[in-house]
């Protein structure tokens, strides 16, 4: 138990790999009846490994993101949710290509690379903390 003149603990902030993060409603893909859709978190998976993006990206599977579609997936980029501006969400829907979500995934991991320049993957380009 703290006393008065103890200060809490913050959290320490640790350096990862991955360059962005994407989470993947697992309640999308488990009341999916379509193979496709709910067999997606593996299939991007290894997409990106033979792009050589798995350590840049990270595919993580999390609860509701609320937004509930009668077939698909709902997927949200971090990089994305983490704007000021209107947080956007993907839905993945039977049939569709998922190669555009390779592309959505990757467009964005090379733009950021272009833009960090000499400065490197680790660098933090983000001045105000």
């Amino acid at each position: 138990m703290q006393t008065i003149d103890e200060h809490p603990r913050l959290p320490i902030r640790a350096a990862s790999d991955w360059q962005d993060i994407v989470f993947i409603c697992t309640e999308c893909t488990h009341r999916s009846t379509d193979d496709e859709v709910a067999s997606l978190r593996k299939w991007l998976k290894r997409e990106l490994k033979s792009r050589e993006l798995k350590k840049r990206i990270r595919l993580v599977e999390c609860s509701c993101l609320d937004l509930c579609p009668k077939r698909g997936v709902v997927l949200g980029r971090g990089t994305e949710l983490a704007t000021t501006q209107r947080r956007k969400l993907r839905i993945h829907r039977s049939g569709d290509d998922p190669q555009a979500l390779v592309e959505w995934l990757t467009a964005a991991s090379l733009k950021r690379r272009s833009a960090r320049g000499a400065a490197g993957w680790g660098a933090d380009t983000n001045s105000s903390e």
